[in-house]
Order: structure tokens, then C-alpha cells, then sequence
């Protein structure tokens, strides 16, 4: 240690690789206590000295650990730190980060979507966790933050058995109607229901796999695989399904297509659904119609393993939480059906519906 011509004391310093940092302070207790703090971030790992910013770092993060993704899954990405995380951190080094700093860009996501919330709050997460991997920031200013749940009314998940004869009898267009069948009456994602084509078809079966999804340009994206090795199954096409597959027209390989035969695009496609749409006079979308195959296997008792195959659920705790959802939706018919009973209702009224009965026998 020495003291330097200006009044302050210098202090040389060797770090784990060998280098020598010189580090400074006012007072002797000063530069011991930035000496102390340069060994500390060299036994964590940290590469001592650096100055990647978050911008720097989020574009590596991307290039190197995002890779092979699907083209949606990627905007997705980009669009939570394009619009959400970049103005509020890019230009801080990723050693500055603080919990503080994280709020700051949560709370300005507070109004939207408890979904868009999730994707900004995992994109930060895995954004500093590689970072601390790769010794460029210590601690995780991410932990202990969580999203604002919303007290709006639960959406409609699924259709009624009433609701979904209403939909299909109602869509006049061929081929929204296939669309629609697809999703309702196989349980295909929206993607899985624009990739299938013809010759996926077999007698009375179909199998998934493709996938067909959009890319910026809204154009279908030529790269059509599965969301998940379990995504690809073969599914039985119950007969309401048929009749509608023959009523649809061959366009060319896809059965949902263009005038060429070739995928939709993305205007197309929401051209498609607007049709689907019109049929209903509430609002849907294609995800709940696929619900509602899950919550129709669930009243065809079907067991939970084979639902989850035929579903394409990666999981099978993602099966299992829609049918505890149906269970519990049971449960409260049976409950209305007890009261009326015991209130001195008719005794039509105080007998349980044969779903009902099926979870009182559950229990």
C-alpha cells in the first residue's frame, strides 16, 4: 500500500488467475475495505472488472441459449425484453441490478396480463441466471418477485355439451368448421389442427405431426415441429368428425389451406376464425374448444393417463388440472341437487344426475 501525490491510498491486489487490480481509497480503512470487496467477488466467481451491460448480455443470451426454439417461441422472448425489460434496464451493467430495479419493470407490466407478466418475469429470470453462471453477476434480483394477479371474472374454459352442438351446427364455412371440429372434437392445438394434413388421416384416426405456426411476416413458418415429443399421438376421430372431414374440400396436401392447398397464413387464419366466431354470440377462442375435448373425456370417463396421451400433455399434471377442475364443477351440481332434495323438492328433483352420482361414488 502506498499514498498517492492527491491524498489517497492505493492498493495492489491479486486476484485467483493472476491478475493484479489496484484498487483505492481516501483513508487506509477505505482501500482495505475495497480490497476485502474485490477477493469477495473473486472467491464468488465473479470476472472482476467486467462492465456488460444488460442489453449486451440479453442479445447473447438469446443468440446462445435460444437457439433451435421455435420462431413464436423466440418473439415471445423478444417481445418481453424488446418492450417491457429494455427500457428500464438495458443500458445498467448486470453487477448494478438490483431487486429494486426488477420492481420497476414489474410494476409498469402490473396492468397487463397475468400471462405477459409471467413471460417479463421469466425472461429476467433466465436472462440473470445465465449471467450468474457465467460469473458476471453475483445473487438473483429476481428472487422473492411475483406478478399481480388480476381480480377479474375466471374465464369461460370450456363449452357445455349444449354450447358445442350449438357452435358446430352454427358455422356455415367448411372448412372453420373442420377447423373448429378439429380442435373440439380431437383436442388439437391451433397449430397442430393448420399442420395436419390428408395424409394424416388413417380409417378412423388421425396423427399429429406438425405443427404450423407464423412467422414476423405473418407467413407460415417452414420449420413445423411439435411443441413436445408427447405432442405427436394418434387420436380416434369420433364420427361427427368424419362426416364433417367429408364435407370439407381438398385444397392440396393440408386440410385446413389456401386456394394454392398451401398453410395459412396468419390473416388468413384470423379471417378463418372470425367465421368460427360469428357462430358464437359469446367471445371464444381455439384453446378452449380443446378444453372442452379435455373436460368431454373427463364425462366419457376416461382415465387421466390416456387422457393425457391423447391430449398431448407433456405432464400429466396438466391433464389432472382440468379434470379437478370438471371434478369440482360436478361436485357443486351434486350439492344444488342435495338441496333441493332435502328443501322438499320432487323426487325427480332430488335425485343425482348420473354425473353427479359418479363423483359422490369418487369419494
Amino acid at each position: 500500500m502506498k499514498k498517492r501525490k492527491d491524498g489517497r491510498y492505493q492498493k495492489k491486489v491479486t486476484l485467483s488467475d493472476g491478475r493484479q487490480k489496484l484498487v483505492y481509497g481516501r483513508t487506509i480503512a477505505e482501500v482495505n475495505q475495497a480490497a476485502d470487496a474485490l477477493r469477495d467477488q473473486d472467491r464468488q466467481g465473479l470476472v472482476v472488472g467486467d462492465t456488460t451491460t444488460v442489453d449486451e448480455w440479453a442479445k447473447t443470451w438469446i443468440s446462445t441459449y435460444k437457439t433451435g426454439l421455435r420462431e413464436n417461441t423466440l418473439s415471445g422472448y423478444r417481445n418481453a425484453y424488446n418492450v417491457h425489460i429494455l427500457p428500464y434496464l438495458a443500458q445498467m451493467q448486470l453487477r448494478e441490478v438490483r431487486q429494486v430495479h426488477v420492481r420497476e419493470v414489474m410494476k409498469a407490466v402490473t396492468g397487463y396480463s397475468e400471462d405477459l407478466q409471467r413471460k417479463v418475469l421469466n425472461t429476467m429470470r433466465q436472462i440473470f441466471a445465465t449471467a450468474r453462471q457465467n460469473g458476471l453477476m453475483t445473487g438473483d434480483p429476481t428472487d422473492g418477485i411475483k406478478i399481480t394477479p388480476h381480480a377479474r371474472p375466471k374465464k369461460k374454459e370450456h363449452l357445455s355439451r349444449e354450447e358445442q352442438i350449438s357452435l358446430m351446427e352454427n358455422i356455415a364455412d367448411p372448412q372453420a368448421k373442420c377447423f373448429a371440429g378439429l380442435c373440439l372434437y380431437c383436442g388439437l392445438r391451433r397449430e397442430e389442427a393448420l399442420g395436419l394434413q390428408w395424409g394424416d388421416i388413417n380409417g378412423d384416426k388421425l396423427t399429429v405431426n406438425r405443427a404450423s405456426t407464423f412467422l414476423k411476416n405473418n407467413q407460415p413458418d417452414p420449420v413445423q415441429e411439435l411443441k413436445s415429443k408427447a405432442s405427436h399421438r394418434t387420436v380416434p376421430i369420433p364420427s361427427a368428425m368424419m362426416d364433417i372431414l367429408k364435407d370439407t374440400p381438398r385444397k392440396g396436401l393440408y386440410i385446413i389451406a389456401r386456394k394454392n392447398g398451401e398453410p395459412l397464413s396468419q390473416m388468413a387464419y384470423r379471417t378463418l376464425w372470425e367465421k368460427v366466431q360469428a357462430a358464437a354470440p359469446y367471445n371464444i377462442h381455439a384453446h378452449q374448444l380443446r378444453h372442452s375435448y379435455c373436460s368431454n373425456l373427463y364425462r366419457a370417463g376416461i382415465d387421466l393417463k390416456t387422457a393425457q396421451y391423447l391430449m398431448g400433455h407433456s405432464t400429466i399434471q396438466m391433464t389432472a388440472n382440468v379434470y379437478t377442475h370438471m371434478e369440482k364443477e360436478e361436485a357443486g351440481a351434486s350439492i344444488i341437487q342435495l338441496e333441493k332434495f332435502l328443501s322438499g323438492g320432487s323426487q325427480e328433483a332430488g335425485n343425482f344426475s348420473e354425473s353427479s352420482q359418479k363423483v359422490v361414488n369418487k369419494e
